[in-house]
């Protein structure tokens, strides 16, 4: 109609297509698939050539939190929210700092990594920083600890790794030795349950990512930084601390003397809904002749 040959288009021709015959944005959509398709499968190259959208800014784009920051709120420890943070962490690593694609990123793989003493993916120098919290470098190596684990389900090395009663944010991760475990995985970007568990050969959508991040970055757009609170959890200081043997004995009587007077007060409430019970039965079973005259049995005409 458009007076072009089908085969092979234009960019020009694909969009003069969808103006003469419009649709929704879900068809318009699947159309310029079916053409990539076509092109594809007749050995052509591609008509539609994907700019991919980055999913974080650029440095010097308007943002309203940096990637220190976002690396820095995420917690690192505790399962599953720290092996979740552990890989959203390294997820922006890939996008806000060595500015990835989605596409490139979902398909890393232990190959494109290299630990020396410093760190590499693909190709790209990890920077690291003073502070070990938002610290990119340490964000990597977090992660490279624990994904040869999560790939293979041996979730108790993984809970164990995220222990919070021996986890240290005053030290840089990335100046420690990073056991090969990682390189077990066959991907890297792994996407995960709600339980933890990872979903193995299946990569990250991209979808995914475009509400991870945002995500992330809300979470750190008002510029406070919660402290992870790490080591054993201190039990909350209560009203019988400090009681003398004697006192004790007191507490405990007085407990069981409230314990039976509540016990007391269920008995009779469960007696009165009892007793209510039974009148509510002899209301709904008193003899038809007992029940007043309707006005029909009184011959009102």
């Amino acid at each position: 109609m458009s007076g072009h040959e089908s085969l092979p288009a234009t960019a020009a021709t694909i969009g003069q297509f969808l103006t003469l015959f419009p649709g929704s944005a879900s068809t318009q959509r699947l159309r310029r698939r079916a053409i990539r398709t076509h092109h594809l499968e007749a050995g052509l190259s591609d008509p539609i050539p994907t700019v991919e959208a980055r999913v974080w800014p650029r440095p010097g784009a308007t943002d309203h939190a940096t990637v220190g920051e976002a690396l820095a709120t995420i917690p690192k420890y505790r399962y599953p929210i720290g092996l979740r943070g552990r890989r959203d962490a390294f997820l922006i690593v890939l996008l806000g700092v060595l500015h990835l694609t989605r596409e490139q990123a979902r398909t890393i793989t232990p190959a494109d990594v290299a630990v020396t003493s410093i760190i590499r993916i693909c190709g790209h120098v990890v920077p690291s920083s003073d502070d070990p919290v938002s610290c990119a470098a340490c964000a990597a190596t977090r992660w490279l600890r624990i994904v040869g684990p999560v790939w293979t389900g041996f979730r108790g090395d993984v809970i164990r790794l995220l222990d919070p009663t021996k986890g240290n944010l005053d030290r840089h991760d990335c100046e420690q030795a990073v056991p090969g475990e990682w390189r077990r995985a066959e991907q890297l970007l792994l996407p995960l349950d709600v339980y933890g568990w990872a979903r193995t050969g299946v990569s990250l959508s991209g979808r995914s990512m475009t509400s991870i991040i945002p995500s992330r970055r809300a979470a750190a757009a008002d510029g406070q930084i919660p402290k992870e609170l790490l080591g054993a959890v201190a039990r909350k200081p209560s009203r019988f601390d400090g009681l003398s043997l004697q006192e004790t004995y007191s507490e405990l009587g007085a407990t069981d003397a409230a314990v039976d007077a509540a016990l007391t007060r269920i008995a009779a409430a469960w007696g009165d809904a009892r007793a209510l019970d039974t009148d509510l039965e002899k209301a709904t079973s008193v003899p038809k002749h007992e029940l007043a005259p309707d006005s029909t049995s009184q011959g009102v005409s």
